[in-house]
């Protein structure tokens, strides 16, 4: 199996939709050993910020000298992205032999009459693999959906476990309510493991947190923002002080400082449990932090931000610090899928953009260019139709001119497009 046999094995099992449950993913470690009960997880789970609070623990952890694995999802440019260790994403050469041997185990499950996995299960177990193999001191391991009947809550007794912001997404896996969604994230706290909750939760969200820990006897801590103090906050990232210590994160955005400071309060809690991270470490840990799609500056003049924002609180996040950082108003290239609510966020979008081009997503589930300029039409004054991510990331440049912003949102599934189409022109 080369690499492009690997991705095509990947590619093939979307086909088998995705489906929430432990008995696949279960079948499918046993036969590869186990993995993951070799390793020391910190386990995340939430509906926004996982991805951000995962990359500054690990770096944190790296710094450190802990051999850290990472695992995160959806990939934005590169499949190699969702698995990384100290950082760097693994080689082709691992993930073509343990692909292979994943694909042999699925062909033994189902001889056996087992559903064959779900591309999320396939890349889990693969992971787990991969980390146990290269002997990981530690793993940070996000949540793909939810998390009582996510792959990743095969996992027994994780170190930590994390709760990052809680709002309402994938209602149709969830529940319709915010206590809905927080039980079912909770799944991921386990009888006695510490788990720590992000500062800002929904009343109803913290309540559900708190009752779960109390059932499992876990250790409950809520992050807290006191003696915080955010000294500047702009285009390269925040300042900020907090319990007596100096940080810079490159992350943009006052909500990526308040996940630093849940990432900060994590390793405390990891020093408490025995590991050793220094404030210095989190300091680099936060100062090195790049995170591809989360108001990443693509081109500087003119600025062009692309920014992955797929729900309604994300989209909140994004247009207050948007109103921040930019000083004039931006043209938006923006597509989402058809179970997002993309009334509300083009609505929050007119309060930072006068324009926005309109496309369609990378992905089976895209709403069509016709139904979002139809509802943009009701909130922006602007409006144009470019159902491919190239041609509307050109439209927006036409229409920014050399001074102006672009800013291309509202889905991860077309950041690598809207990148690619950035190196194709000449800026």
């Amino acid at each position: 199996m080369n690499r492009e046999e690997a991705i095509k094995f990947i590619d093939n099992s979307k086909k088998f939709g995705s489906k929430l449950g432990l008995e696949r993913i279960k079948k499918l470690c046993e036969l590869l050993g186990n993995p993951q009960d070799k390793l020391k997880f910190i386990h995340i789970a939430g509906t926004n910020g996982k991805g951000s609070t995962s990359l500054y623990i690990h770096n944190a952890l790296v710094d450190a000298g802990y051999k850290t694995g990472l695992y995160t999802s959806p990939f934005i440019y590169e499949f190699n992205e969702r698995v990384q260790i100290n950082g760097t994403t693994i080689p082709d050469g691992d993930l073509t032999e343990i692909m292979s041997t994943v694909a042999d185990s699925v062909k033994i499950m189902t001889d056996e009459g087992y559903e064959h996995p779900t591309e999320f299960e396939l890349i889990t177990a693969a992971a787990f693999l991969y980390f146990e193999k290269e002997k990981c001191d530690a793993v940070v391991l996000e949540v793909g959906l939810g998390g009582t009947f996510d792959a990743t809550n095969i996992i027994k007794i994780p170190v930590l476990s994390v709760i990052t912001s809680i709002s309402l997404d994938h209602t149709d896996y969830l529940g319709n309510t915010v206590r809905d969604v927080a039980k079912n994230k909770c799944g991921i706290i386990k009888e006695g493991v510490p788990v720590l909750s992000y500062m800002y939760q929904p009343n109803e969200a913290l309540e559900v947190i708190k009752e779960t820990a109390s059932k499992n006897d876990s250790p409950f801590t809520l992050a807290t923002d006191d003696t915080l103090i955010i000294n500047t906050m702009g285009l390269d990232g925040s300042n900020f002080s907090y319990k007596g210590e100096d940080y810079h994160t490159s992350l943009v955005g006052k909500y990526q400082v308040y996940n630093a400071i849940t990432a900060i309060s994590v390793v405390k809690l990891l020093n408490d449990g025995g590991f050793r991270v220094s404030a210095e470490n989190i300091k680099n840990g936060l100062n090195r932090a790049k995170w591809p799609a989360r108001f990443e500056i693509l081109n500087r003049n003119p600025l062009v931000i692309a920014d992955g924002s797929h729900n309604a609180d994300g989209m909140r996040a994004f247009v207050e610090t948007a109103r921040e950082v930019i000083d004039k108003k931006a043209i938006c290239v923006f597509g989402m899928l058809k179970d997002k609510d993309y009334e509300y966020c083009i609505k929050r979008l007119s309060e930072i953009a006068d324009t926005v081009v309109v496309t369609e997503v990378d992905n089976p589930r895209r709403e069509t260019v016709d139904k979002l300029s139809k509802t943009a039409r009701q909130y922006i004054k602007n409006v144009y139709e470019e159902k491919e991510n190239s041609d509307a990331l050109k439209k927006a440049l036409e229409l920014a001119g050399n001074n102006g912003v672009v800013i291309a949102l509202g889905s991860l599934y077309m950041m690598k497009n809207i990148k690619d189409a950035i190196k194709n022109e000449d800026l």
